[in-house]
């Protein structure tokens, strides 16, 4: 979608931009959303173009349905309760946190974006799986801005993608925009003598092992056990660590278009 829904006033307007947003105008998607919610898709028409409302139950369930976030969830909440207020009053409290709400992400937004440190239970989290990292260096590809494609892409389920998501926008490492997510200028890499480093490569060798299954062309792998003298095996190291740097001043200036892992283990056995 184009905008936020926090660009939004009403959940009616939301979801009926969010339907036609989808490949072939959200053709079916009404018939999809109306068999989560356990209620006929002539009911779901009649919401989002007349009167009758969800109920909360029906909304909670719906904002799973299409894969919101956690602060996103609560904010669509907050739009039903004010369109099913049964007073003026009642709804000009609704209106009161929902303006709140939006105020405060935008300030989170703000403050997100001029500070550069991440706390270091955050940094655990993010090297925990290989999930975080995967998932924030998609969100890099303007095709792969889309939670159910991410999900489709790694074979995860969407929750798991949602959380993922939400942990990234919380700790400043991406900000939602009106057309997708955008990368702020947070960064941090693990040192040599880091607690983490040991999961960290340990994760992504086991995707390694993985993609052997694969028997992708795409794909390189190598192994070789080597008998050479002290002094060649770190002219080795050398070319290893030179051919490191290059790749480096290749990803500076190459566009985001897809996403690989790349490995290099040389150990004395």
């Amino acid at each position: 979608m184009k905008k936020s829904i926090y660009e939004y006033s009403d959940y009616k307007n939301f979801l009926n931009d969010y339907i036609i947003s989808r490949p072939y105008r959200g053709r079916g998607l009404k018939a999809k959303i109306a068999k989560a919610l356990r209620i006929h898709t002539a009911y779901v028409s009649q919401v989002l173009n007349n009167h009758p409302h969800f109920t909360l139950e029906q909304a909670e369930e719906l904002t799973e349905f299409l894969g919101l976030t956690k602060n996103e969830s609560h904010f669509f909440l907050l739009l039903i309760q004010k369109e099913r207020s049964g007073s003026k009053r009642l709804e000009k409290y609704f209106l009161g946190q929902i303006e709140q709400f939006k105020e405060e992400q935008k300030k989170l937004k703000a403050r997100l974006e001029v500070d550069d440190e991440i706390k270091a239970e955050d940094r655990q989290t993010y090297y925990s799986s290989w999930h975080y990292i995967a998932i924030h260096a998609l969100l890099s590809v303007k095709e792969y801005q889309n939670k159910e494609v991410i999900s489709q892409r790694l074979s995860l389920p969407l929750e798991k993608v949602n959380e993922v998501i939400e942990f990234l926008l919380e700790i400043g490492l991406i900000v939602k925009e009106s057309d997708g997510y955008s990368f702020t200028s947070k960064d941090f890499h693990l040192t040599s003598d880091s607690p983490m480093i040991s999961k960290h490569h340990t994760n992504w060798r086991l995707r390694s092992i993985s993609s052997l299954d694969r028997k992708s062309d795409d794909d390189l792998h190598y192994s070789g056990v080597i008998s050479v003298k002290k002094e060649d095996a770190l002219a080795i190291k050398n070319i290893l660590i030179k051919s490191l740097q290059d790749v480096r001043d290749v990803i500076k200036d190459s566009s985001e278009q897809e996403v690989y892992c790349y490995t290099i283990d040389m150990f004395e056995v």
